[in-house]
């Protein structure tokens, strides 16, 4: 399971997921709402962490129930909850 970054957008309400040897900063001028690191699994996307170039945390719950329910499906997100 590779280790990946990602960023929420308010607006969108939504992730974007990108490999670690991208900075979250490369995103600044969306207006990130959140940021951190993520593993992708097989029945979910695991948020965690904080972005320190963005000076952003993640929302772990939150960020993992969207990114899941993008990435995934609602029926994976709906498990979540």
């Amino acid at each position: 399971m590779e280790k990946m970054k990602y960023i929420k957008f308010g607006i969108y309400k939504s992730i974007i997921i990108f490999p670690c040897v991208i900075e979250h900063s490369n995103f600044r001028i969306f207006n990130p709402v959140s940021a951190g690191f993520c593993y992708i699994e097989q029945d979910k996307v695991k948020c965690f962490g904080e972005s320190t170039s963005l000076d952003l945390k993640s929302n772990e719950i939150e960020d993992t129930l969207v990114a899941t329910k993008q990435y995934i499906g609602i029926d994976a997100m709906l498990n979540l909850v």
